[in-house]
């Protein structure tokens, strides 16, 4: 009987033991990133690694649902009359110090934008921000309030504060517990937060460059979400008992961009030839496996503004035939930063253009030179990755298309034309929506003529995930989220 005892008591302390291991397993989930997060401060960065991680941090005043359309975050309700936008805060929400959320706060987080060049973009067209009391505010601007709404949802227009130490703090999900250099970033669950509290407790982001890691470290558990997978991986991921892909089609369009202001790439009929050389189809069907879409627009079919019009028909003779009025050969550098598929799509552009007697150099950089230098003008071309993520043309060609935002802020192609410039401004002040898409048509015709950019190709997002893994929400930003995720 004492053996009995001895046996069932060892028995019920391993099983409690397996359950609490258990337990304690499944409360951090582990999220494999191409890039390094640059920053906890969502309003000094737009890219997607910075932005993936601090979504669960910060929330914004709105919100695009699954249908693309607004939808309010930290916001009651809301009102549009003429140019003035009405808001009526949610109550009883609170910043991961304790303090709650108000009017004035919201006022400051804005103004702070305002202060800060990459993201002045989004704000600009605010005018005034008017506290009404402490739950109502009035935001006049001298755009389409449409604009304003859908800029609001981006996720460096994300509501912060300082704390006593001057630490930035949110209202999201999670808070932060270590960033380190950005390598590994700990969040840990927020237990006052306004929505449903998570189910996990930690969240850990870990930088894997490589895709083909990021797929090993997915296959063998040691992250359980690996994002940007790459499309040779798809089938193997579908194909696992264990592991299951989200591939969707994001906000996203890879692009080559060709530095106007510097020779040879300031000649148009050049950038023409190029455009006509790059065979669009090869580089989705080699490097995506056609999991992604031939691109014609800056921003993608699901934004606002989109035009279906066609573009220029891949064609080597008439390529050819505008390169017999040049000296051959001529010779540019292409910059790409590091990452697989960049490198791919630059071997391919090179061999295209080789055939028209342009001689292509491609020169990989570290992803913050990359965008240092590029902002100052240093390159002749760039394959660049831009997320149109307000869901609206206006934040897809105003930052990468109008003379004002030449450099860091987006146009790295420092192309200046005053008949854009008109347009975009235009865009911006009409309020009639489908006046608005006329608009964005004469821009789409203007760059598939004039060639700053080339659109290559629709971005799809994939995922893969553990098949354990419930409650993620896909955003076609790239920003997902993650705050009612379970492992």
């Amino acid at each position: 009987m004492k053996n009995f005892s001895k046996i069932f008591i060892t028995v019920f302390f391993m099983l409690t033991s397996m359950m609490v291991f258990s337990k304690e397993k499944n409360e951090v989930i582990k999220i494999a990133l191409g890039y390094s997060g640059r920053s906890y401060d969502p309003h000094k960065h737009t890219d997607s690694s910075t932005l993936a991680i601090t979504k669960q941090i910060y929330n914004n005043l709105f919100i695009l649902n699954e249908k693309g359309e607004i939808e309010g975050e930290l916001i009651e309700r809301f009102k549009i009359e003429g140019n003035i936008l009405t808001l009526k805060l949610k109550e009883n929400i609170y910043f991961q110090d304790g303090e709650e959320l108000t009017s004035e706060i919201i006022k400051k987080s804005l103004e702070r934008n305002k202060t800060i060049a990459v993201t002045k973009v989004l704000v600009e067209p605010i005018e005034k921000i008017i506290e009404i009391d402490r739950y109502n505010l009035q935001i006049e601007s001298s755009t389409n309030l449409n604009i304003i709404l859908h800029n609001l949802t981006h996720s460096s227009l994300a509501i912060v504060k300082n704390d006593r130490n001057g630490k930035l703090v949110g209202t999201g999900a999670f808070k932060l517990v270590n960033w380190g250099t950005g390598v590994k970033v700990v969040l840990e669950r927020n237990e006052n937060y306004f929505k449903e509290i998570p189910k996990i407790s930690k969240i850990e982001f870990v930088t894997i460059p490589e895709s083909t890691n990021r797929y090993i470290a997915l296959e063998t558990g040691e992250v359980q979400i690996a994002y940007d997978i790459a499309s040779i991986d798809i089938k193997s991921l579908e194909k696992s008992k264990e592991l299951r892909v989200i591939n969707e089609l994001s906000y996203g369009t890879d692009f080559l961009s060709l530095n106007t202001e510097k020779s040879p790439l300031n000649d148009i009929n050049l950038r023409k030839a190029i455009s006509y050389a790059i065979d669009k189809e090869s580089i989705n069907e080699v490097i995506f496996e056609n999991t992604s879409e031939e691109a014609n627009s800056i921003i993608t079919p699901n934004t606002f503004g989109y035009s279906s019009k066609e573009s220029k028909i891949y064609s080597l003779e008439k390529a050819k035939e505008i390169m017999k009025n040049y000296s051959l050969p001529i010779k540019i550098d292409l910059w790409i930063y590091e990452d697989t598929s960049k490198y791919q799509m630059a071997q391919i552009i090179q061999a295209n253009l080789k055939e028209i007697g342009i001689e292509v150099e491609i020169k990989t950089l570290e992803l913050s030179s990359f965008l240092q230098l590029s902002a100052a003008g240093q390159h002749n071309a760039l394959i660049g990755l831009w997320y149109t993520s307000t869901g609206d043309a206006d934040y897809g060609y105003y930052p990468l298309l109008h003379s004002s935002s030449k450099g860091g802020v987006g146009n790295r192609s420092f192309y200046d034309n005053k008949e854009i410039d008109r347009l975009l401004e235009e865009a911006r002040k009409e309020q009639d929506q489908e006046k608005r898409k006329e608009i964005y048509g004469k821009v789409q015709n203007i760059i598939l003529e004039e060639n700053p950019i080339i659109p290559i190709v629709y971005k799809a997002y994939t995922i893969g995930l553990n098949k354990k893994i419930k409650g993620f929400k896909f955003n076609p930003n790239g920003n997902h989220v993650l705050e009612n995720i379970s492992y």
